[in-house]
């Protein structure tokens, strides 16, 4: 069968969707209960602070993956270190996770839990899963490859460039918001498939594991 690719020119329509849209309606709601009205100069100066942040989280030995991950996520780790310096630690943390779980699902739902005429089924799933990881954001992460059978989709995230670009930007642990996102957005695709982290503890690089283990299965429907 010919490769499946991304329509690139939805997937910019998706972005530019999220951009304009999303982040700054979760940029308020998180940082609303943290710094009041203060929050809306903190959001303007957000991307004037960004050029000087740029410069201290990048490293000489960053490759071009990694770089593409900072960059976007560029005024998350800016976020992340204003409000540690002013709020400490915690507070950032708090802010800048649930930030990022809110957007990853966000994005996730757009790419992979579509409306009408889409039937959510499990080839439709795996085939846009796989070309996202071909070809869209999560390249930038590195896969083992993907083991197959009738019934099972398994693989391992070998390097996670996200985790590297937060722990350079100041906290590695606000990738975690992203493993949660997997966990709520996969599970909510279909009656018939269920996503889970596979058998041993801990699960993802982001909690502590050397690789991150993704498993969809597929429930058979009972016949009748």
């Amino acid at each position: 069968s010919m490769a499946y690719h991304l329509d690139i020119r939805r997937e910019r329509l998706r972005r530019l969707r999220i951009l304009v849209l999303v982040v700054p309606r979760l940029l308020d709601r998180h940082l609303a209960p943290v710094l009041g009205f203060w929050r809306f100069p903190f959001m303007i100066t957000l991307p004037f602070r960004a050029p000087r942040f740029a410069r201290l989280f990048g490293r000489p030995s960053d490759d071009h993956g990694l770089r593409e991950v900072k960059r976007t996520f560029l005024l998350v780790g800016v976020l992340y270190n204003l409000l540690s310096a002013t709020k400490g630690n915690a507070t950032a943390l708090k802010v800048a996770q649930g930030f990022l779980f809110d957007l990853a699902n966000a994005v996730q739902r757009q790419a992979y839990l579509p409306g009408p005429p889409h039937p959510r089924d499990w080839d439709w799933f795996h085939r846009e899963h796989e070309a996202q990881m071909r070809e869209g954001f999560i390249r930038n992460n590195e896969n083992s490859g993907i083991a197959q059978t009738p019934d099972e989709v398994r693989l391992e995230i070998v390097r996670c460039r996200f985790f590297e670009a937060f722990r350079d930007m100041g906290d590695a642990a606000m990738t975690e918001a992203f493993c949660r996102s997997d966990e709520v957005v996969f599970n909510e695709y279909s009656q018939e498939m269920r996503f889970h982290r596979g058998e041993i503890s801990p699960d993802t690089i982001a909690r502590g594991a050397k690789r991150c283990q993704f498993v969809y299965v597929r429930l058979r429907k009972s016949a009748g």
